[in-house]
């Protein structure tokens, strides 16, 4: 991949360039561009004008900042598509001119910057001032069909000793990719999650970290790296058990609870990996979210819904903030589906979510896994922002 020119532009930056003009450039851009007046072109006339002699082209001095945007600031790769000029003096001919420029603005996102442009001649003399706007294009990633394909980075998955968490595991271990198993408390858990990978030749590791801890979640994503080399993406998985309490019973720490594992955990392990995604150029975040944040929520599940709902918006918003540095932040919503979460459900509520589904049947945790494999897949680089439901049709959009 080639060099990435832009990362190393500064607000400040200066160049220059120098060109001294010949009646030749006149006769050139002359028969480029069919003007030929005789102001510029014809000796006799421009004696009797207040100029006396030839005066250059305006916009032939002026092309001299292409040059000098094409060649020097920012150089190779640059598309200059706006330019204010401002003609406060001719040049002529056999004048030596000095094109200068000035980086005064950079925007990150839009890979644009501001150029002050400024066009002297001979001792000094300001012929024109005026400011550019520059695209700097972003270096192709070069694929070569013919290759193997590259070792694929790690993906830390949250809560992923049971149930939907660990069959994401071993589904994108399936994929190629090698996978860290998270884990609040069930170690023994875990660890029959990472023997069943490697018996299907996969790679993975697990890692205790309570993911509402910045530091621990901090030390996982750098086991991550010094297991796995790098990091290709997360999903933020980890979630409390459902309580099926009446507001009336709530307390503020059941809802600071989910808060705390499904959001703040879900900020702690996208913040620990952020640098690592930008230098690579890119990373996939894969939020478990529900669709409980859509429509009339379940009588009695506040926190739960209130957690699914942000998390919802989180998501959202990194994808906008972050997908111009190939960041894709997607979720995926699953319905009821059979796990240990809804152990507290009640068989009632269970059996009415099922006849409620087109599909007639709650979903599998390998129903979500296939949809998160997915998003991993090259087949979904475009789709970022996203919230994927997997809920057999109870809601349709």
């Amino acid at each position: 991949m080639r060099e990435d020119k832009f990362e190393k532009i500064a607000v400040g930056d200066e160049a220059e360039i120098f060109h001294t003009i010949t009646a030749n450039d006149l006769d050139s851009f002359a028969e480029l561009t069919g003007d030929i007046n005789p102001l510029h072109m014809d000796d006799s006339y421009a004696a009797t004008t207040s100029f006396k002699k030839r005066v250059v082209h305006g916009m032939l001095t002026a092309s001299f900042i292409s040059t000098m945007i094409g060649t020097k600031l920012p150089g190779k790769g640059s598309l200059w598509y706006e330019q204010q000029l401002h003609f406060l003096a001719p040049a002529r001919i056999g004048e030596r001119i000095k094109v200068w420029a000035k980086v005064k603005h950079k925007s990150l996102s839009m890979r644009i910057i501001t150029i002050e442009t400024l066009v002297f001649g001979d001792g000094g003399r300001k012929l024109i001032e005026g400011e550019a706007k520059v695209k700097v294009l972003k270096p192709e990633k070069k694929e070569n069909q013919n290759l193997e394909v590259k070792e694929k980075g790690a993906v830390i998955i949250t809560g992923a000793s049971r149930g939907i968490g660990a069959a994401i595991a071993k589904e994108l271990a399936l994929s190629g990719y090698p996978v860290v198993v998270n884990y609040a408390k069930s170690t023994s858990q875990a660890e029959d999650v990472v023997r069943h990978i490697k018996a299907q030749k996969g790679k993975a590791a697990s890692f205790q970290a309570n993911v509402s801890d910045t530091g621990s979640v901090k030390a996982m994503a750098d086991f991550a790296i010094d297991e796995f080399g790098c990091i290709a993406g997360v999903v933020n998985n980890a979630s409390p058990p459902i309580e099926n309490l009446d507001f009336a019973q709530l307390s503020w720490d059941n809802i600071q609870n989910h808060i705390d594992v499904q959001i703040k955990g879900t900020f702690n392990l996208c913040q620990a990996v952020l640098f690592h995604f930008l230098d690579a150029e890119g990373g996939i975040v894969v939020n478990i979210a529900s669709i409980v944040a859509d429509n009339v929520p379940p009588i009695k599940w506040m926190p739960y819904t209130m957690a699914k709902a942000a998390l919802v918006s989180f998501s959202r918003s990194l994808a906008v903030e972050y997908g111009p540095k190939d960041i894709r932040v997607n979720c995926v919503s699953p319905g009821m589906t059979q796990t240990d979460l809804i152990a507290n459900v009640p068989e009632k509520a269970k059996m009415v979510a099922k006849m409620q589904t087109p599909l007639r049947r709650l979903a599998t945790p390998e129903d979500i896994a296939g949809v998160v494999s997915f998003l991993f897949s090259d087949k979904a680089k475009h789709i970022t922002g996203e919230n994927i439901r997997v809920c057999g049709g109870i809601i349709m959009r």
